[in-house]
């Protein structure tokens, strides 16, 4: 049987998922490099990468796949390939690479055919992650904009780490009118943790990424708004939690009260381990609901007699990324 891209990633995220060890499990939608199929995490904290490869790919992109594989491992302590069991069996001859480890994958389930080694490179140092998806807390599309704007200047000003936060701090405090100082050390790592998840910044030296530009040069325009969309719709992995909203929509109907639904996605997101069970995905949800809602306008909410009900605004979302899955 004919495997797609996506039916591979489908198959080898949902045998982490199954695994007793692994606490957190993510797909990756967007168009950054390296950046890993779908990538997991155990319960001692070591990450595992996956390079995934459909059936109709030629040897050309095989090899580009264990490529791929090989420059995870920068950032993973265990990088993979995984292919369909017929194309493996006819290439896996061409893996010579010792510490990449290799997938068969058939339609019910996956098989190790090579285990990988630990990663001989130093990881790259950031913050650990907890989620399969963007850490988002109360920032607005314009703040985001603004925030781009300063650190481009103070960039081009050869301004330090320092200097540029602190630049960073005094555009939040004039745009909110904040006072206090204590809250500064929680909001700066908030936006890194998030311009990192959208892939807008390099998080080592805050300098801005390809898309961070692109961004930036789209300035306060439709196109800007339509862009950062699919940044957190692809980037940030918000796609996931729409399709569980979609499923539980499916599942439901209608929902007696807004807790109730939000509810049932927490456990869900649980569920489908996209976060560690230490993480407060309620209180993520209670922030992502509401861009998604309020800013991103992916998702309508409408009480109907005494019921909530939530549709999704398909149309526009598969306009967005119709190209880029």
């Amino acid at each position: 049987m004919m495997l797609t891209h996506d039916d591979v990633v489908k198959i080898v995220a949902n045998w982490f998922k199954s695994r007793s060890d692994i606490v957190l499990v993510g797909k990756s939608y967007g168009r950054t490099f390296p950046k890993p199929d779908v990538y997991a995490m155990d319960k001692n904290r070591k990450i595992y990468s996956v390079e995934c490869k459909p059936s109709d790919a030629n040897v050309r992109e095989y090899i580009t796949g264990l490529g791929q594989s090989v420059a995870y491992l920068i950032h993973s302590d265990y990088s993979y390939l995984a292919l369909p069991e017929p194309e493996m069996n006819r290439y896996k001859r061409y893996f010579l690479s010792e510490d990449i480890g290799l997938i068969s994958v058939v339609e019910d389930g996956v098989h190790v055919i090579r285990e990988a080694k630990p990663s001989k490179f130093k990881k790259l140092e950031e913050e650990p992650r907890t989620r399969g998806y963007g850490y988002y807390r109360d920032l607005t599309p314009f703040e985001i904009y603004e925030i781009l704007k300063v650190i481009h200047s103070k960039k081009l000003e050869n301004l330090n780490l320092q200097e540029i936060k602190d630049a960073i701090w005094k555009k939040i405090t004039d745009n909110r009118n904040i006072k206090s100082q204590k809250q500064k050390d929680s909001w700066i790592l908030n936006i890194k943790l998030l311009l990192r998840d959208l892939h807008l910044i390099n998080p080592d030296d805050y300098s801005l990424t390809e898309e961070g530009f692109r961004l930036l040069r789209l300035g306060e325009s439709k196109s800007f708004m339509d862009e950062l969309t699919k940044c957190f719709l692809l980037n940030a992995n918000y796609i996931d939690i729409i399709l569980l909203i979609q499923e539980i929509v499916d599942e439901y109907g209608s929902f007696s009260t807004k807790s109730e639904f939000k509810d049932l996605l927490v456990q869900r997101i649980y569920d489908e381990k996209l976060a560690t069970k230490d993480t407060n995905v309620g209180r993520d949800i209670q922030d992502i609901l509401r861009l998604l809602r309020r800013d991103l306008k992916l998702i309508k909410e409408n009480k109907v007699g005494s019921k909530w009900t939530y549709t999704i605004s398909w149309r526009y979302i598969i306009s967005l990324i119709k190209n880029t899955l």
